[in-house]
């Protein structure tokens, strides 16, 4: 059954809210592709994303929020960080830093993928649940949804998705990743943030690193 389709307003934010501190997994718009999220306090919501996407449990997720101050609980931020996040947050950059406890169920314990979206709905949902555990809106292996109503279509154990009234800002193309647990700072993957604005080498590719 798919879930239902929440409006891009108060009362669609208050339901997509609502459900995620009910254990849910929910779709919303991002700057990059459509995303899910479900609570990063909740294991079986983040079981129950992966079952959704059919994807292994150990892929990574990316801790999302609305503000860098959240992300203090999850992450130790290298010194390379603040001019980045600057610079580029809210945007289509997704930072890997080292993991603090509580982000161990995001990724491997040692490290942690995060990020900013600069799309003001997804901003929104984050102001009302706190951090959230996500991932792009697909099945694993296949290209990721750009609006509510393909979310739902393709992954039936959505509670729901918030709708994009603005859709161009989805662009379609996935973020920037860069590792800062190295040194100097490697380009995992070029996303909508090229090589050259980021200001490092262009990346080598690296088989069976996925952050979808």
């Amino acid at each position: 059954m798919n879930g239902e389709l929440w409006a891009d307003d108060p009362k669609g934010i208050e339901l997509a809210a609502a459900a995620v501190a009910g254990g849910e997994v929910v779709g919303f718009p991002t700057d990059t592709v459509f995303g899910i999220g479900c609570a990063t306090s909740k294991p079986d919501a983040i079981t129950r994303l992966a079952r959704i996407k059919q994807r292994p449990p150990s892929q990574p997720l990316i801790l999302m929020t609305a503000a860098w101050e959240e992300m203090a609980e999850f992450v130790n931020w290298p010194s390379s960080a603040g001019a980045l996040v600057q610079r580029f947050w809210p945007g289509p950059l997704t930072l890997i830093v080292e993991a603090k406890p509580l982000a161990a169920a995001l990724g491997d314990g040692e490290t942690v993928a995060a990020r900013i979206p600069a799309h003001p709905t997804a901003l929104r949902l984050l102001r009302r649940t706190g951090p959230l555990a996500t991932s792009s809106a697909n099945r694993h292996d296949q290209e990721p949804a750009l609006d509510a109503s393909s979310a739902l279509s393709q992954l039936p154990g959505l509670a729901g998705a918030l709708a994009d009234p603005d859709r161009p800002r989805v662009s379609g193309t996935a973020s920037s990743i860069l590792d800062l647990t190295r040194d100097p700072p490697v380009l995992i993957r070029e996303g909508r943030l090229s090589a050259r604005e980021l200001g490092v080498p262009v990346p080598e590719q690296e088989p069976g690193i996925r952050r979808d």
